[in-house]
């Protein structure tokens, strides 16, 4: 079982890596502002300078998920004009299929000054390690690299999707982010979106053999519906053919909801 992870450059909100690229060129700036040691300001003029590079240019996708199962703005913006249906993953085999595919899962940060903590952190990361690797041969591969950022862009593109508009709040969205990925990588393809061409990275939900009896999920919430009862009898069906809705399944049963939402799109 696959699921899509959906290039950081194709998301639904256009503005969402402005957001981020603004708030680490603010902190880039304000300490190059108090920067009093001359290598210190070298390494954040550096970075500086990479901050406004093609942020097209790295390949980084991300799969969403909410701690909110039964969402009215999620409902309506994914499974208009019929019904549908949250699938509560358990986190931690959310977590643990996605280091397997060099993937992590974080929640997204929407306050101020969690986001503010989130990249001073950050920055102090990369400047401490464009710091250790300054002593190559003038003119040497490595030399460049570090004295051009170093890691800088590449984590950049890692982080930036953590960072979100605090009108998103709502969402109470996580993300499993990828490390940047070769367009070459197997499982990177490509779909018809409604404008263009969408990159995304096959993600596997499937489990591994030695992986068998791990709960993947515990819980699905049948979206608002005309047909209420029918819906939540064929999901149970469907659970109930695969050993999902009994005492017998590890963690216990897969729990059926209807919707709380009093919502009609029909």
């Amino acid at each position: 079982m696959r699921t899509r992870a959906t290039h950081t450059q194709y998301l639904n909100d256009r503005r969402e890596y402005v957001h981020a690229i603004g708030l680490v060129r603010d902190a880039i700036g304000d300490r190059l502002k108090l920067a009093a040691d001359a290598v210190v300001k070298e390494v954040l003029e550096e970075m500086f300078a990479r901050v406004s590079d093609d942020l097209a240019s790295i390949n980084v996708c991300v799969c969403s998920f909410s701690e909110d199962g039964d969402s009215l703005s999620q409902w309506r913006a994914y499974c208009e004009p019929m019904a549908g249906y949250a699938i509560g993953f358990d986190s931690a085999f959310l977590a643990a299929r996605g280091a397997k595919q060099h993937f992590f899962l974080t929640p997204c940060l929407y306050s101020s000054n969690e986001q503010s903590q989130f990249v001073n952190d950050f920055l102090d990361r990369v400047v401490a390690e464009n710091l250790q690797h300054r002593d190559f041969p003038e003119g040497s591969d490595d030399y460049e690299f570090w004295h051009s950022g170093g890691n800088f862009v590449a984590f950049l593109h890692r982080i930036a999707p953590v960072l979100k508009d605090k009108s998103f709040e709502s969402e109470r969205e996580w993300r499993l982010i990828s490390r940047p990925l070769m367009n070459t990588n197997p499982n990177f393809a490509y779909r018809p979106g409604r404008s263009m061409v969408v990159p995304f990275f096959k993600f596997q939900l499937g489990i591994d053999a030695d992986e068998v009896g791990s709960k993947r999920f515990h819980r699905i919430v049948v979206g608002p519906t005309p047909n209420p009862s029918q819906a939540l009898g064929s999901v149970r069906s469907l659970l109930a053919s695969v050993k999902l809705m009994n005492t017998f399944t590890p963690g216990g049963p897969v729990r059926v909801d209807q919707s709380a939402v009093p919502y009609r799109a029909w």
